[in-house]
């Protein structure tokens, strides 16, 4: 009778422990799931924030040249991408990351709003004055888009710090700047 105690004992022990492992071998699968889940993202989000400043100054340089017709339709193809891409990010993403990709975002919309308004520019001077400070702002972008993907790294466990150059506040002044214009 005490062996058989005993034994039932070892048993419920030994199924104890197996649901244990079970359970935290679904919950590392499930973590697994959701990064390679957010890494997808952040990798579409970057991605596409970049091909929509990429395309706002190859369109901005056309316009310079006096010639952009090819460059405007890419402008638009982009800024649906990026869109789309904010859009599922907005549900997936960590609220550092939106933050921080919110102030680029800011700052392509201010670029394409003013790159519209440039476009219908009647003045040259003006338009090409106007054209260097959309030029001057996207290339302001590239900073913070640098500290965008350092906390997005982070996030999907790229890397286990954030690097000694990271700054939150970066592009803070410009966007206060810029949004109130």
């Amino acid at each position: 009778m005490i062996t058989q105690v005993l034994a039932q004992r070892a048993e419920s022990r030994r199924s104890d422990r197996e649901e244990r492992v079970r359970i935290a071998e679904q919950r590392a699968s499930e973590d697994q799931r959701k990064i390679d889940q957010l890494r997808s993202c952040y990798a579409q989000l970057n991605a596409h924030d970049r091909y929509y400043r990429d395309a706002m100054l190859a369109y901005a340089y056309a316009l310079k040249s006096g010639s952009a017709d090819a460059e405007a339709a890419e402008v638009n193809s982009a800024r649906r991408a990026q869109r789309d891409t904010r859009a599922e990010a907005q549900l997936v993403a960590s609220d550092a990351v939106l933050e921080l990709e919110s102030r680029v975002n800011a700052h392509l919309t201010t670029a394409y709003r003013d790159l519209m308004e440039v476009a219908d520019e009647p003045d040259p001077s003006a338009r090409q004055v106007r054209l260097n400070q959309v030029i001057e702002l996207l290339d302001s972008i590239i900073p913070q888009q640098g500290h965008v993907r350092a906390l997005m790294r982070l996030d999907v466990r790229a890397t286990q710090e954030l690097p000694d150059w990271y700054n939150p506040e970066i592009g803070l002044t410009t966007h206060h700047q810029t949004s109130h214009r």
